[in-house]
């Protein structure tokens, strides 16, 4: 378990960096039952910093996956009302919000594949409400993963418990970068960084990316029209009080994917947890701007739910870059955690897209977004495709190409 000063340390980025927490906000947190160690941490430092309340929502995965076995598939479907006043009540009187959660890689083992699907779908819709106020530009947010025991063991599989634990411990603090002496700065420092690849990328203004992999992806991505490409450093407007970090750890820089106009095939370079089954080996083929066949190793039938839900979870909402030197990817392990894979890897989500990244998107209602090309759905899946050599190039508006992106690396 962590010590006291590495939870300080933890707690401290993200009330201070992370959703950055003026007085007079509430702190709404959503946590897990094994979170609760940096949770009452967070707490603390919120209410000595003004908060005007801390509102703390605790979930059981043991509790999840009961349900999941011995309720119906419809009962597992329903969500309560009170459940997203709940959220709601609080997010739309100036507050913000952090996601604590634990990974539980084996959790819907022994429940059926039909309550499995029908308790994600609930658990989105939930979900949707907080997404509602980040799409509208109006939260200050993050999400975060801490370590347990069970995801420890998943990870590190041929090690005894107490050393995959500490060793899961050890990468989580590496890449939150508390085990450094001034975590603070040294999250400003990676913001600098990251900003200063984005502020290149936004300069040229690219029509469209062109994605290839050893995997065999290849892969013409449109960008809308006054696209914004943002990461770490980049998050937070005139909507909200002050600069914050949307999720924790982060290594990645992303923007908007033409809805309509995406053609080739996307290998996945990981796996990918889709309502609790892992989906293996798997790949995606688009054809103007549509998700119109896919195929995987392992439990495709999951993918397809997700990816075929509608016309617009078969579109792609985001594009994002990686460098394979992340600090994540050099670990050299699948972590079973969409958050933290994701910053392994350069990928892609389908789903929905983010106002953000278009000039004056938080403005634009749903028409307006798709009229600009701009997805909007109830889901966002990313999956990632970036691999030892993958390559990226961009494509002006006048023809040119420009190398974003070789052998895994930035090379502006």
């Amino acid at each position: 378990m962590y010590s006291k000063e590495l939870l300080e340390k933890y707690a401290d980025v993200l009330i201070e960096k992370g959703v950055n927490i003026q007085k007079g906000q509430y702190l709404l947190l959503q946590c897990c039952i094994d979170t609760l160690p940096l949770a009452r941490i967070i707490c603390e430092k919120a209410l000595l910093k003004g908060a005007k309340d801390v509102h703390v929502s605790i979930s059981d995965p043991v509790i999840k996956k009961l349900r999941g076995k011995y309720l119906s598939q419809d009962q597992c479907s329903v969500v309560y009302d009170f459940e997203k006043e709940e959220l709601d009540y609080f997010l739309r009187n100036d507050c913000v919000q952090i996601g604590l959660m634990g990974t539980y890689p084996g959790l819907m083992e022994g429940v059926s594949d039909e309550n499995a699907m029908a308790l994600a779908y609930a658990g989105n819709e939930v979900r949707n409400v907080v997404r509602k106020y980040i799409h509208d530009g109006t939260l200050q947010w993050t999400g975060t993963a801490y370590p347990t025991q069970e995801w420890a063991n998943t990870v590190y599989p041929e090690m005894s418990e107490s050393d995959a634990m500490a060793q899961l411990e050890k990468d989580i603090a590496c890449m939150m970068r508390i085990d450094q002496d001034d975590p603070l700065k040294a999250w400003d420092d990676h913001c600098d960084r990251l900003r200063k690849v984005g502020d290149v990328l936004n300069q040229y203004q690219f029509q469209s990316l062109h994605l290839t992999s050893e995997l065999g992806t290849d892969l013409t991505v449109q960008l809308v029209e006054n696209h914004i490409w943002c990461s770490a450093a980049d998050m937070g407007e005139a909507k909200v009080k002050a600069k914050y970090i949307a999720n924790m750890p982060t290594e990645e820089i992303f923007t908007d994917p033409h809805r309509n106009h995406v053609d080739g095939i996307a290998y996945a370079s990981k796996p990918l947890m889709i309502n609790g089954k892992l989906v293996k080996d798997f790949w995606i083929r688009f054809e103007n701007g549509i998700a119109v066949d896919c195929g995987a190793k392992e439990n495709v039938e999951f993918l397809k739910d997700a990816l075929f839900h509608d016309d617009r979870s078969r579109r792609l909402g985001e594009i994002a870059l990686v460098s394979k030197k992340s600090p994540i990817n050099k670990i050299g392990r699948l972590f079973y955690n969409g958050l933290i894979d994701e910053n392994a890897a350069s990928h892609l989500a389908f789903g929905s897209s983010f106002p953000t990244n278009i000039q004056n998107g938080t403005d634009m209602d749903e028409e307006e977004l798709l009229k600009h090309g701009v997805n909007v759905a109830s889901c966002h899946h990313d999956f990632m495709v970036g691999t030892e050599h993958y390559h990226v190039e961009g494509i002006t508006h006048d023809g040119k190409t420009v190398v974003i992106m070789d052998d895994g690396d930035f090379v502006l």
